[in-house]
């Protein structure tokens, strides 16, 4: 893999915002970008595990030619499009990024941008979320930085009692609630309209927007919402985490507890005096679920997800998202949703019938049968493919088509769903994990929709451009009016919202044309399945 330099240029005129002047680059195209904005006071030493802070002034004009540093987590898998390039790595950490249109430009709609990274890894400054090509169709583009893993998660009965509205964790989210609020504050001076403020974001970034739609810190600091294969719509779970759902408070606080006594530390002054390499690398002899005493031997990434994930909290989360959704609680805002065909992409796998079979019998009990129809696998060499199927759709494709269907039966504003299919040309001499499922990898319709092919310098077809500036065309005209749609799809039919008579999905993919289709019948009968196992009537 070859990832293209980021492109810089002289630097622009400074602006002025709430904490003090800050120059930026110019771009291609009479574009501008601002890097390395502090949203937020370092979260350091005292402020380690408490809500973000305002941002402190700084004199003269402050330089944003640069990103600021990647907040502290593990590394993720080098051999992948999902790894933090080139990355700076510090507690101090919260910056964010803008790229928007000339110095003369006003109203531009602005788009808010949440990284993916399972809430433990990732920052703004990937090349694959890069908002250049957005800010040359007239978006005002922002990537933000927030804290991750135990540093963005952590729950104690300790920070609970400390923090006046007694619970604790979702610094993470409250660190994004802030880059929002400094959206509201600043954008104006950026061209961009506060009025028109759409969040967005793939995976982790995907559920960052369904959990800020249940938040009432969140309430009022945007309108519109862009969510691609996001997770947390399952109910909360009052043991061990799940990569595909959430943790209760209790949980959460017992999970913390375990990180303090692992640490030795006998008070939350002393945690907060240990340095964050040794917070970061301490392991836990937590008591597994099933599915990762099942899943565990055959990856290395599991440990990431062994306690600190978003929280249903009672304060920042009050309730689940199904649940606020069902309530009517979540912000009823317009949201344009999807999926990649292969989300599958890096999650664990397993390789033995034997495994398997016993793995759906323990996890689904009198629904393991059906499981195995659903996901089948008659020999050893198909167990790896139809195990990862499984675990994509129960984290990644149920979730995200489950807030569509909650949407249109519960919401007043539309909701408009993708599928996206179209595999990218991964050189065959790649050793990139993504070049293994040789499909529609996690994240690719993220990839398209941002513009950002020229990433990687790979060998991008004719179709291949036109599937990413029709897939553009209907973001930026969902981010411009609530609609993906404007008039002139041309040869491709217009896009048509959910609703309770028509599931019609768009697809992406083939010569960049799109169509819209029904869900098959496999389709129908794994969301039927996974709303069994959950216990919805939806």
């Amino acid at each position: 893999m070859k990832v293209m330099s980021m492109l810089r240029g002289l630097a622009s005129m400074p602006v002025i915002i709430d904490s003090g002047s800050v120059s930026g680059v110019d771009r291609p195209n009479a574009t501008r970008a601002f890097y390395g904005i502090p949203y937020a006071a370092p979260p350091i030493g005292e402020l380690r595990w408490r809500p973000p802070q305002p941002p402190q002034r700084w004199e003269g004009v402050r330089s944003g030619d640069s990103y600021g540093p990647a907040c502290i987590q593990p590394p993720p898998p080098k051999a992948s499009l999902y790894s933090t390039v080139d990355a700076e790595f510090s507690e101090d950490c919260l910056y964010l990024n803008v790229f928007t249109g000339p110095e003369n430009s006003t109203d531009r709609p602005v788009l808010v941008w949440f990284h993916y990274g399972a809430f433990v890894f990732g920052s703004g400054a990937h090349p694959m979320e890069d908002g250049a090509r957005l800010a040359n169709e007239g978006i005002t583009v922002v990537t933000v930085n927030f804290r991750v893993g135990r540093f963005g998660f952590l729950a104690l009965p300790e920070l609970s009692a400390e923090s006046g509205y007694q619970s604790s964790g979702n610094y993470g989210i409250m660190d994004q609630i802030a880059a929002l609020q400094w959206v509201q504050r600043n954008i104006k001076t950026f061209g961009g309209d506060p009025g028109n403020v759409t969040i967005g974001g793939a995976s982790s970034g995907g559920a960052s927007v369904t959990l800020l739609r249940t938040s009432p810190l969140a309430k009022g600091l945007f309108t519109k919402g862009i969510c691609e294969s996001g997770p947390g719509l399952a109910p909360a779970l009052d043991g061990p985490g799940h990569i595909a759902t959430y943790m209760t408070l209790t949980a959460a606080e017992e999970a913390g507890t375990e990180v303090l006594n692992a640490l030795g530390a006998s008070s939350l002054a002393e945690l907060r005096q240990i340095p964050s390499d040794k917070i970061l690398a301490v392991t836990l002899p937590r008591t597994e679920g099933i599915w990762k005493s099942y899943l565990r031997e055959n990856t290395t990434s599991l440990s990431v997800y062994d306690t600190q994930n978003p929280i249903i909290d009672g304060y920042v989360i009050p309730q689940t998202p199904a649940e606020a959704f069902i309530s009517g609680q979540a912000a009823d805002i317009p949201i344009l949703a999807g999926a990649a065909g292969d989300d599958g992409t890096a999650l664990p796998r397993l390789y033995t019938l034997t495994k398997y079979q016993s793995f759906l019998q323990e996890t689904f009990g009198k629904q393991a049968d059906e499981a195995l129809r659903l996901y089948p696998a008659p020999t050893d060499a198909e167990v790896n493919i139809s195990s990862w199927k499984l675990l994509a759709d129960q984290v990644f494709r149920w979730p995200t088509w489950t807030s569509a269907r909650l949407q249109y039966k519960y919401m007043k504003s539309p909701v408009w769903y993708y599928d996206f299919l179209r595999a990218p040309p991964i050189p065959a001499s790649s050793n990139l994990v993504e070049k293994d499922f040789a499909g529609a990898f996690h994240l690719v319709g993220m990839l398209y929709g941002l513009g950002n092919l020229d990433a990687w310098d790979w060998d991008w077809t004719d179709a291949d451009w036109s599937l990413s500036r029709n897939m553009m065309r209907t973001w930026v005209n969902f981010m411009r009016t609530g609609s993906p749609n404007d008039g002139t799809q041309g040869a491709n039919s217009p896009w048509p919202a959910l609703n309770a008579t028509s599931e019609l999905v768009q697809i992406w993919d083939g010569a960049g044309d799109t169509r819209p289709e029904q869900p098959a019948k496999h389709a129908r009968e794994v969301t039927a399945f996974w709303d069994k196992y959950y216990g919805y009537n939806i």
